[in-house]
């Protein structure tokens, strides 16, 4: 059984303590609903550098097992939208990742009718 995934779960690298966590946990609730139902274990680490600057850059790496690691950064200054912006973005990464698996989206991994 895997571990569950919520915002608790998720590694807060420099620029984030513990009282981020109900942001994170409403600004990632879709990214992590849909990690939760995956049959893979996954590890996040959230941070961010220069937060509340100009400079602001929030990064959330993502750890699947038996796969690579998937990363999504965010320049967005308001860090709300930062956040969903990463989200969103490693999101899509791992629908991407994993439709190219799946023998419906990959011509090569089908099963033909012609028996090859």
């Amino acid at each position: 059984m895997n571990q569950p995934v919520d915002a608790d779960t998720v590694r807060l690298g420099g620029g984030f303590s513990d009282s981020d966590r109900p942001l994170i946990a409403d600004t990632l609730s879709q990214l992590l609903s849909r990690i939760a139902t995956s049959d893979r274990v996954w590890e996040l680490e959230l941070s961010v550098k220069d937060r509340e600057s100009p400079g602001q850059r929030v990064t959330l790496e993502a750890w699947v097992g038996g796969k690579d690691r998937l990363v999504a950064t965010s320049d967005e200054q308001d860090l709300r939208a930062a956040l969903n912006d990463v989200g969103a973005d490693l999101l899509r990464q791992f629908t991407k990742a994993r439709d190219r698996r799946t023998p419906k989206a990959n011509r090569r991994r089908r099963d033909s009718i012609r028996g090859g």
